[in-house]
């Protein structure tokens, strides 16, 4: 048996695919200790994890995020992830240390182990000498000379040329663009009597951790021909049943209409006129069913007859009836499509959308609207393109073959367990 500290940021996208490792541990005999947002209490215990609050300044708990955090609202892009890093991520790293070590003061753990940007826990395990694990819930970001930097969502290309364009991207972007991130963590580590990265931050932070599990595989991530050894591609997470689910009551239009068409707006970047609105104005002649989450009550009025709204409907009772999902490009929603084999639409330039809408296009599996808020007739003649051409299923249902291929949560057990009993994944 091992101990196992968790700690995940307190959005959805961040705890809901944790919980299905959580859970693999605990069957497999460990003990965690999950620190999380207040309002995921219940789902932590679900999984057998006891659960310890994250601190109330790293938890917006009901409030919306960009209410929680207001200096993300006017940003986007390259802008936006450096504003993520430096005034979220690293400057909260020290209230997640205190709540670390109140945790560890009863439970001495033997890994720690966090989501994609848990910057807290990760200089914490370093401190101690512990090994660390991530649950990569993001694209891809560390550089290669394969890749154009993360956050500018350009396709990887081939060839000599391409090799040529990402380097000088990448030495533009990490090296100079990025390298207030860079001193900004090394003042951050300095206070915590860490050592200096030894290079740009997006590169030497994710080695400092012991091991990464990134939740995708080779289909949807860029090949890598350096990636380090330590990262292990393990397949989505994708939705665990809901016995509690009660259908509403237009459910059974899913079997009579000509089309389903799914807008995911998501949970962080969930303004509807980005998305659901323009989508809404797109299809509201077509013969389509449009259903639309996550839409609070009274948040929309005045709907065509041909949509449905709804705060929350589980994707894995509603996705098999789905043609087409448009959605803002949520990293693991989009995973979630793909599994089912149904092609998209994507239109996000927050967190790391872009990057999402750019691994569709490069797949095959969808359309890159390459905007943050399209117009309707870009939507209208997107869907329409996707729904007739027949590539756009084909690959979307080749990935889907591949995942199925892979159990994300056995395998990252599989790994922590090797990693807690001091061996090298």
């Amino acid at each position: 048996m091992a101990r196992f500290l968790m700690m995940t940021q307190p959005y959805p996208g961040h705890v809901t695919p944790s919980a299905p490792i959580a859970r693999k541990l605990v069957e497999r005999g460990h003990e965690i200790v999950w620190i999380a947002g207040r309002r995921f209490q219940e789902k932590v215990e679900a999984t057998g994890a006891r659960f310890h609050p994250l601190p109330k300044e790293r938890d917006p708990n009901e409030m919306e995020v960009y209410d929680f955090h207001p200096e993300l609202k006017d940003v986007k892009g390259l802008a936006q992830i450096k504003c993520w890093l430096k005034h979220i991520f690293l400057d909260g790293c020290f209230a997640e240390i205190a709540v670390i070590d109140e945790v560890l003061a009863d439970f001495p753990a033997d890994v720690l182990l966090g989501d994609s940007v848990a910057l807290g826990l990760y200089f914490r395990a370093e401190m101690g000498g512990l090994p660390s694990a991530c649950i990569s819930l993001l694209p891809g970001s560390m550089p290669s000379r394969d890749t154009a930097p993360y956050g500018l969502g350009l396709l990887p290309g081939t060839g000599v040329l391409a090799k040529m364009r990402n380097g000088l991207l990448n030495l533009l972007v990490n090296r100079i663009l990025l390298r207030d991130v860079t001193t900004y963590a090394n003042k951050v580590r300095e206070r915590l009597g860490l050592a200096p990265l030894d290079g740009p931050f997006m590169a030497a932070m994710p080695r400092k951790i012991s091991l990464i599990m990134q939740l995708s595989t080779g289909v949807f991530e860029y090949p890598r021909s350096d990636l380090p050894g330590h990262i292990h591609k393990i397949g989505p997470i994708l939705p665990e049943p809901d016995p509690a689910f009660a259908p509403p009551g237009w459910w059974a239009d899913l079997d009579t209409a000509e089309a389903v068409i799914l807008v995911n707006q998501g949970t962080i970047a969930n303004v509807l006129e980005d998305l659901i609105v323009p989508t809404i104005e797109a299809l509201r002649d077509e013969p389509m069913l449009i259903v639309t989450v996550p839409v609070k009550e009274g948040q929309l009025t005045g709907l065509p007859p041909n949509v449905r709204a709804e705060p929350f409907v589980p994707f894995n009772r509603l996705l098999p009836h789905v043609d087409v999902m448009v959605t803002n490009g949520g990293y693991g929603g989009t995973q979630q499509a793909l599994a089912y084999g149904i092609p998209l639409v994507v239109a996000g330039e927050t967190e790391d959308k872009r990057e999402v809408a750019a691994r569709v296009q490069w797949s095959g599996a969808g359309i890159n609207l390459k905007k943050h808020r399209p117009s309707p007739q870009a939507v209208r003649k997107a869907v329409q393109r996707v729904l007739s051409e027949p590539e756009y299923r084909e690959n979307a249902r080749r990935i889907q073959a591949d995942f199925a291929q892979h159990d994300a949560p056995t395998r990252a057990a599989e790994l922590l367990e090797t990693l807690a009993h001091g061996d090298t994944p």
